[in-house]
């Protein structure tokens, strides 16, 4: 990543309830960002997981029907910078999956680290996200102007050197899976993908509770931008697509992810325009003097 011109830091902490429900120290293994000078740096959250090479990776193909744009792909924050976060650039990249497995050369089911890694992943991504970006990336002493925030575009990432499988959308008889030999039999190697992610109710209630707390810190810096609570509070659903990366394309999914961001229209969080309410109600105002 540093050689190919970002910013990194490793073994980033942030804190959340355990399973016990005491607040605890966990980490995730890198944060990266641009600096390329724009109004929007794109970022990742990455998580790593080794494996033996006698395991794979196998995910169900996924059909996205919700949280399909760019918008659920970037998170931006604090603020929305996209001028259309409804288009769909970033899907249109990678296959999309789902509920990955790990499997051994034999064929057994193996202990699953790509699901513990997406956990890990989501887990974090709430917390340490209203930490930096609803937090440092909102404090003035940090960078000068209170009104001018800088804004992360930040992807989730799970890279690991275990090959990548997608099983055929024409497979869907067991007995042609459990006859398969070899997984290209039955699923096509991938390079990377789009892996989907539904919050569930737990983790979702576990985002409110650290969106409120977070809130009732920091009401000051986030109540001096229209918008900025707004933002915090979707987040609540988030992250909901993760770039599942073979390390040896890592260099390959970098560049298109980074050309792609590039040609996207995005705007400073300061020329975002007043919300129709408020105009009306300053036009309001001057017709009543």
């Amino acid at each position: 990543m540093r050689s190919l011109g970002w910013h990194c830091e490793a073994q980033i902490e942030y804190t959340r309830p355990n399973r016990k429900g005491r607040e605890t120290w966990f980490e995730l293994d890198l944060f990266a960002t641009s600096y390329d000078g724009g109004d929007t740096e794109l970022s990742f959250l990455i998580e790593c997981k080794y494996h033996d090479l006698s395991k794979f990776w196998v995910f169900l193909p996924h059909e996205p029907s919700r949280w399909h744009f760019d918008d659920r792909f970037l998170n931006c924050a604090p603020l929305q910078t996209l001028k259309k976060p409804r288009e769909q650039t970033f899907l249109s990249l990678a296959p999309t999956s789902a509920n990955p497995l790990v499997v051994s050369e034999d064929g057994t089911k193996q202990d699953n680290a790509a699901y513990t890694a997406i956990q890990q992943v989501v887990n974090g991504y709430v917390p340490w996200g209203l930490d930096y970006m609803f937090g440092y990336l909102m404090d003035a002493d940090n960078f000068g102007d209170p009104n001018r925030p800088p804004v992360l575009a930040l992807i989730p990432m799970i890279v690991t050197n275990a090959k990548l499988y997608r099983l055929r959308t024409t497979v869907t008889d067991l007995d042609v899976i459990r006859s398969a030999t070899a997984p290209a039999e039955i699923a096509d190697e991938l390079e990377w993908t789009w892996c989907f992610h539904n919050p569930s109710r737990a983790l979702f209630g576990q985002n409110m509770e650290a969106i409120a707390a977070h809130k009732a810190r920091e009401a000051n810096n986030l109540s001096r931008l229209h918008g900025v609570e707004a933002r915090m509070l979707s987040f609540a659903e988030r992250p909901n697509w993760m770039a599942i990366v073979n390390i040896s394309l890592l260099a390959k999914v970098i560049t298109i992810l980074r050309e792609a961001f590039s040609e996207l229209d995005t705007r400073l969080p300061y020329e975002l325009p007043l919300p129709k309410s408020r105009k009306r109600t300053t036009a309001r105002r001057k017709h009543a003097v």
